[in-house]
């Protein structure tokens, strides 16, 4: 799976919208940090675009198998768990956890890891799937322990000491298409002992412009919040402590 992702990393619709949105909100909100860190990085691809508002990118993973990838790349990685992360506390001005905290028995726990790590003001850049009713064999195989609604997140960061900033539903031009495409899977039967990931290749045409409606998703996403989607980001600020 993992070498997968690394191979259509480059052009899959979904990753190379995500990555236009996620510069659109760090292209607003973001100042040029010293460190940054991803957490869960997987091979590495997302620390190229913190490196824009870093001069020092730091990710972990669980799986070595990522951080090999990575490491091969150049990056500046380690085969760590998220939420015991080898940082001292206040080390970092702005960490991603992109599709992290769904992984977790213990969202709760990953985000006081986040408050302890990122210094004061200190951004968390996160992203989660949407909508349990968009569950599927793909969560399953991807070990998701939950999906989210926008509300739900925005309370938990709060009880974390993180004050929102940004809070939006992403890739908008999907909602509509994926939740057809999951209730059609739903009519056939699975394999309950082995999941399958649903990435599907499309012809690079479509694939294109699938990423091209992402990428005006992106731009909206700079003026306003969208209502419901697939996916949820948001942009918080760890709370400095009172004075």
């Amino acid at each position: 799976m993992i070498k997968r992702e690394n191979e259509i990393a480059e052009t899959y619709r979904w990753f190379v919208g995500r990555r236009a949105i996620l510069e659109s909100v760090l292209r607003r909100f973001a100042k040029r940090s010293r460190v940054a860190v991803d957490d869960g990085c997987g091979t590495g691809r997302n620390m190229q675009l913190l490196s824009n508002y870093s001069d020092c990118v730091i990710g972990f993973d669980f799986s070595r198998v990522a951080v090999s990838l990575a490491a091969s790349q150049g990056r500046r990685v380690a085969c760590a768990d998220c939420k015991v992360m080898p940082l001292a506390v206040a080390s970092a001005e702005l960490l991603s956890a992109l599709d992290v905290l769904e992984h977790l028995d213990d969202d709760m726990r990953g985000l006081r890891e986040f408050h302890r790590v990122l210094k004061s003001s200190g951004l968390p850049l996160l992203t989660v799937p949407a909508y349990r009713f968009l569950g599927s064999e793909h969560d399953e195989a991807l070990s998701h322990r939950r999906r989210y609604v926008a509300s739900r997140l925005h309370v938990k960061l709060t009880c974390s000491g993180f004050r929102v900033l940004k809070r939006s539903y992403a890739v908008f031009f999907a909602f509509f298409p994926i939740v057809v495409y999951r209730l059609f899977r739903g009519l056939f039967l699975k394999d309950p002992l082995a999941p399958k990931a649903s990435h599907v290749i499309l012809p690079a045409a479509l694939n294109n412009l699938l990423a091209a409606l992402l990428k005006i998703e992106a731009w909206m996403m700079e003026a306003i919040n969208l209502p419901l989607d697939t996916s949820i980001i948001v942009l918080a600020q760890k709370v400095p402590p009172a004075s």
